[in-house]
């Protein structure tokens, strides 16, 4: 079972252009895949879990109880009753703590229910598990056990980036490729990784390997054009983005993409970048990226009432960044309003005071005594 529709955090990636929903606040973004089958397919009735549950801590735990209760955990996990899924696999891991799959099963709901620091060991522990078959077994293995093992490193790398250890989650992001390239996710968090640390070369290498693997993932797609745009390929960029509206006419990413891209020009190619960013709100009304370029770019031609829209949503979406008040006291002061403009401006120093602050105080404690 692949982690795709529940983890990957833009923290992995940090790139200029950060979508709402990719972030870890919003929904999570792996797709659960049956990597493993999924061997239970129908509704799981909570007082299904309860009966389950209270097999698995009795007197005595059979092989049969445990296929129960791992098929029904991964059943959990896909409809995302994560909570049900945390007392279905926990205790299996208590009583069998080397079952790789009761490891990986709880790690990844837990770190749903955005508990990374309790899913770190677990997961670390079923990749461990993992890859000592992988060692054991390096040319007979089957690709499916390779999968499973590049599942359990993907999640490790995710819930080392979202800590903040890009090194770490690079290690096991490249050791996920190494185990299985031809795993998708695998490649896409290794690209991300590799973008974090600033290698943007091999990261645009690396997400053309995902786009390979599916070429018509709206994601790998998107990050592919990012990172093109960060080389300095604005060609290579805008044709990546063009791909995602002729695969997905209804996906922001692809107008989000030319619009932020194309706003920065004169001419003919601004315009178009207006109305692309336009077309990406249409779809989505909470991009705070489009709603902020948009209001700089209606800003820069003179259209202040409407670029005051666009900042006022963006500061709404992203309060803690300083950029929407900055662009809001400089088109409050070309409409005359000053005050509206100082209040701006003011937002923008207490922003920066609390960033320092939290700085101040994550180095204080981070300090050795």
């Amino acid at each position: 079972m692949r982690v795709r529709e529940f983890v990957i955090s833009a923290t992995l990636l940090k790139p200029t252009r950060l979508l709402p929903l990719l972030l870890l606040a919003a929904a999570p973004s792996f797709v659960i895949c049956a990597t493993s089958a999924l061997s239970q397919s129908e509704p799981v009735t909570s007082a299904q879990v309860a009966t389950l549950v209270r097999r698995l801590n009795g007197e005595h735990l059979d092989d049969e109880t445990v296929q129960a209760a791992l098929a029904t955990g991964e059943t959990l996990l896909k409809t995302r009753r994560y909570d049900e899924a945390v007392a279905i696999f926990n205790p299996v891991v208590a009583r069998r703590p080397k079952d790789d799959r009761a490891l990986y099963g709880v790690a990844l709901a837990l770190f749903s229910l955005r508990r990374p620091t309790e899913a770190e060991p677990l997961a670390k522990a079923a990749a461990y598990l993992l890859m000592l078959e992988v060692s054991a077994r390096k040319v007979d293995l089957p690709p499916v056990q390779r999968s499973r093992a590049a599942d359990a490193l993907v999640l490790q790398a995710v819930i080392q980036a979202v800590r903040g250890d890009d090194s770490a989650a690079l290690k096991s992001s490249e050791l996920a490729v190494k185990t299985s390239p031809e795993h998708f996710d695998a490649q896409f968090t290794y690209g991300r990784a590799l973008f974090s640390v600033g290698d943007t070369a091999q990261a645009a290498k690396v997400f053309r390997r995902a786009v390979t693997l599916k070429p018509s993932d709206t994601q790998a797609l998107f990050f592919l054009g990012t990172t093109l745009e960060k080389i300095g390929d604005v060609e290579g960029a805008l044709k990546t983005y063009r791909q995602i509206i002729a695969n997905s006419p209804q996906a922001a990413e692809g107008h989000l993409g030319i619009g932020t891209l194309l706003v920065r020009r004169r001419g003919p190619d601004g315009a178009e970048g207006v109305r692309e960013l336009e077309r990406a709100l249409a779809i989505d009304g909470n991009l705070y990226e489009a709603r902020v370029a948009l209001g700089r770019a209606l800003l820069a031609r003179g259209r202040l009432a409407e670029s005051v829209e666009h900042l006022v949503r963006a500061a709404e979406l992203a309060p803690g960044n300083p950029e929407p008040h900055y662009q809001l006291s400089l088109a409050y002061r070309r409409l005359g309003l000053t005050e509206k403009a100082e209040q701006e401006t003011a937002a923008v120093r207490r922003i920066h005071e609390a960033r320092r602050d939290t700085k101040i105080q994550s180095k204080s404690q981070t300090a050795p005594k």
